[in-house]
């Protein structure tokens, strides 16, 4: 009994590691944080620089992957249907796209960690990198 009790404990603790996301910006930014609303507006073009001036690049992850349904859940609140149509208007209206899906942490830090202004996530388990930071994202 208590190894199973060990077990399942073993599994769902893993399996909330695996939910998690870290937030990262280019190592220069000088923002400690960011609140949730921003993710949103970042993420959605409504904001399109930093506060001091530096434009924005946001990296989304490649769709099906676990950190973005783990983004796209707790960060930006819609269904990734919704999301789509959100883009398809955002595309037809202004021209604007959808933020570049990439489909590793590898490349995800890669290409922060080369624009000033790159923000993007990765999976919970990241320890850091050269050229990247993490950054705390307040209001989850």
């Amino acid at each position: 009994m208590k190894l199973l009790f060990l077990i399942m404990l073993f599994i769902s603790s893993w399996a909330i590691a695996q939910s998690e996301i870290k937030f990262i910006v280019n190592a220069s930014n000088p923002v400690p944080s960011i609140t949730n609303e921003q993710v949103q507006d970042f993420y959605l073009k409504r904001v399109r620089v930093w506060p001091d001036g530096i434009p924005l690049r946001f990296f989304d992850r490649r769709e099906g992957t676990p950190e973005r349904k783990t983004f796209i859940s707790q960060h930006i609140k819609k269904t990734p249907r919704k999301i789509d149509q959100y883009w398809i208007g955002q595309k037809l209206f202004s021209g604007d796209s959808a933020p570049t899906q990439l489909p590793s942490d590898s490349l995800t830090v890669a290409l922060v960690s080369r624009f000033a202004g790159g923000i993007g996530y990765v999976s919970g388990d990241f320890k850091g990198a050269t050229g990247v930071k993490i950054i705390e994202v307040k209001g989850e």
